[in-house]
């Protein structure tokens, strides 16, 4: 069972449209850097206690007031001042760091991880993580400046080697919470604006809840919700417990560790982005205008190039609309959310909607091409797959459609369907024929209304495939050859392959007779 199956049906799909949207941000807390050899918390402050040699006993179970009255300790018996105690304590947390293997769930982290980032620890981690290329913001900064192209991170709590800005008494904690800084009208933001997800971390720190309570005061339900993956050893009793406190804020736990999490949503990520949750979150700014045009396709209404380009004026909406359009070519299931029917038993859109839906695909290209060649490919792999590999290709009183669509779209000699595009039309051809019984009429008319279609590529690849041997000459090629003659650019070293070809066999079939 996976670990996000923990939560609500809705809970997940939000997560699921978080990740995919690229709207959430990630914070880090100590549980993070524990699997990496850094130590606890308790064990910090027991180095500290041992440095400045101070001789009772002290609860590290409660950190802030631990640190608390350490640093009072220091500051009345060793003239410390605040910063000095940070630099021990900062000190101590490199001391107690071991030699530790990397934990097998590093690189999915780094996949997973968003370009916004935040986290309450002091240590140099997440830089090392990213290769010194993340840029960083750390709390007292006098100048922060953020990355609008690369990863963010932000230490809210301080740097290990900026003393001065490092949180760790009680008082700190109350000052980090009055303050009016950039970072803390960043994380502000953040939460307001997108999804985070606690990892190694929970939200018992004080100054965290507060800026959360901000927010939640201030937008209630319509802040974005979070989601805490809490650590597989917590006791029942300390989950039910936040769950109680935390549904009601919008908040999510997720009881996992964290590479059982990162696997976890990996495998569930890769299932949405094929589903058709997925599609509708990705084109939730057309779908009014995808589903306009499917409704006058179900319904038998024409689209016109006209009204196409009207409904997507610009060339990043029609961009947006080919790459949907083609995504139900390619995952026919989708056009039933949509309200259409797919046959029976191949579940296939008819070929009169596929008709429809390829030419509505053309008709924005040719305004402004493909978004990208990945799209393009994906048009052509469609069509072929939907009108050439189907049982109704080969139908007398269906072919015609199918066939038209294999002529009307263009892949390159690049592509993985040129080939096969071709030994299609071939093959059709060979079953075509005016007036001829056992032959197809239809697909005889459609080849000569539309033969100008073809390419010189395309010619040069069928004669190439007789010259070679990799399609045997039949008798049956001679009409639909003679007619490839008439193609307005088919050039004269083309007719003469042609002639040649037919020739050869003519010679052959005397030398065979004789």
């Amino acid at each position: 069972m996976s670990c996000i199956d923990q939560l609500s049906d809705n809970a997940k799909q939000n997560l699921l449209s978080s990740v995919f949207s690229e709207n959430y941000f990630l914070w880090v807390g100590s549980g993070f850097s524990y699997n990496f050899g850094y130590g606890s918390w308790e064990a910090v402050l027991t180095k500290v206690k041992e440095t400045i040699e101070y001789e009772m006993d002290i609860d590290v179970s409660n950190p802030l007031k631990a640190a608390e009255l350490l640093c009072s300790f220091a500051r009345i018996n060793k003239g410390y001042t605040d910063v000095k105690f940070n630099a021990v304590v900062a000190e101590s947390l490199i001391a107690l760091k071991i030699e530790k293997s990397e934990p097998d769930w590093k690189k999915r982290f780094m996949e997973f991880a968003p370009n916004m980032l935040v986290t309450t620890n002091w240590d140099n981690l997440l830089e090392e993580i990213f290769d010194g290329l993340a840029n960083v913001i750390v709390r007292k900064d006098q100048r922060p400046q953020v990355s609008h192209t690369g990863r963010n991170i932000f230490k809210i709590h301080g740097d290990v080697g900026r003393p001065s800005s490092i949180v760790v008494t009680q008082s700190q904690y109350f000052e980090f919470q009055r303050e009016d800084t950039y970072l803390n009208r960043k994380i502000y933001t953040l939460f307001s604006e997108a999804s985070p997800i606690f990892v190694g971390y929970s939200l018992t720190d004080p100054n965290i809840g507060f800026i959360y309570d901000e927010v939640y005061a201030h937008m209630g339900e319509e802040k974005p919700p979070a989601y805490m993956v809490v650590h597989s050893s917590t006791k029942d009793s300390v989950l039910s417990e936040s769950k109680l406190l935390f549904e009601n804020k919008n908040i999510y736990i997720i009881k996992a560790d964290i590479g059982e999490f990162l696997n976890d949503l990996h495998d569930e990520f890769k299932e949405f982005k094929k589903s058709t949750k997925r599609f509708f979150v990705e084109h939730s700014n057309i779908e009014d205008r995808l589903r306009n045009i499917a409704s006058k396709i179900i319904n038998k209404k024409t689209l016109s190039r006209k009204e196409l380009l009207k409904s997507f004026n610009t060339k990043d909406s029609r961009n947006q609309a080919v790459k949907a359009l083609v995504e139900v070519l390619e995952n026919q299931i989708l056009y039933k959310e949509f309200g259409g029917e797919l046959l029976s038993p191949e579940s296939r859109i008819s070929y009169r909607e596929i008709d429809q839906i390829i030419g509505s695909v053309i008709s924005l290209v040719n305004e402004d091409g493909y978004p990208n060649f990945d799209t393009k490919e994906a048009f052509h792999k469609a069509v072929v797959k939907s009108c050439a590999k189907s049982d109704g290709v080969w139908d007398f009183y269906t072919a015609d459609k199918p066939f038209l669509n294999i002529l009307k779209i263009s892949p390159g000699v690049e592509s993985e369907v040129f080939d096969e595009r071709l030994d299609h039309i071939i093959g059709i051809l060979r079953w075509s024929s005016p007036n001829e019984i056992g032959k197809c009429w239809s697909t005889w008319d459609i080849f000569v209304k539309h033969i100008e279609w073809l390419r010189e590529d395309d010619i040069n690849e069928i004669l190439h495939k007789f010259r070679f041997g990799r399609s045997e000459y039949r008798p049956s090629d001679k009409k639909w050859l003679l007619k490839l003659k008439t193609h307005s650019k088919c050039t004269d070293d083309q007719k003469h392959r042609i002639d040649e070809i037919i020739e050869r066999y003519n010679k052959k079939l005397n030398n065979d007779s004789a």
